[in-house]
């Protein structure tokens, strides 16, 4: 583990993987804008490709940094309601979880599953109704948590196909823009 974080710590002395974070951050952006929200308080997106990406390249320390970014920056442009830190730790743990499954990585079919599935269940799931609980107590706690359960584990296999495709892609770029360089 502490070989992971120095290794994912060096990638913020690299110019060009500060840029590709900040790239990944005006992605995550633009695709939460699309956001569709539902009477409840669901909300589905496609940003997760990005945090995944972030996780996926830089490691834990580069992506987590992103994901407070992503989190703020997305807060100023488009506020929704009151500002709650609770659903930025959600992201910068969804971030280490990708990181941690896919960082320097052969990409498996097994460890996409194995990372949206945690991602879905404990973050989107448990973490996120409790932050939404706490910031509009006229639901209850249960309730949200079921909605959001419901929500997540219907579109685990959506997620894990998107995900499956979008890395094999960025991997294949990624080594193509590697191999140009040198």
């Amino acid at each position: 583990m502490n070989l992971h974080l120095a290794e994912s710590a060096r990638e913020l002395k690299s110019t060009r993987s500060i840029v590709m974070c900040a790239a990944l951050i005006a992605l995550y952006i633009a695709l939460d804008s699309l956001s569709v929200f539902t009477l409840s308080t669901q909300k589905y997106t496609v940003a997760f490709i990005s945090l995944a990406l972030l996780g996926y390249g830089f490691g834990i320390v580069p992506s987590a940094l992103a994901a407070f970014a992503c989190d703020l920056v997305g807060y100023l442009i488009k506020p929704m309601g009151a500002y709650h830190p609770g659903f930025a730790i959600s992201k910068i743990l969804t971030c280490a979880i990708f990181a941690l499954f896919l960082y320097r990585k052969e990409i498996k079919l097994w460890r996409i599953i194995a990372s949206r599935a945690i991602i879905n269940i404990f973050i989107n799931g448990f973490l996120n109704a409790y932050w939404l609980a706490s910031l509009y107590s006229s639901k209850g706690y249960l309730v949200i948590l079921l909605d959001h359960l419901y929500k997540n584990l219907i579109l685990l296999p959506f997620e894990i196909v998107v995900l499956f495709f979008v890395l094999k892609a960025f991997k294949k770029i990624s080594n193509s823009l590697n191999k140009n360089r040198s």
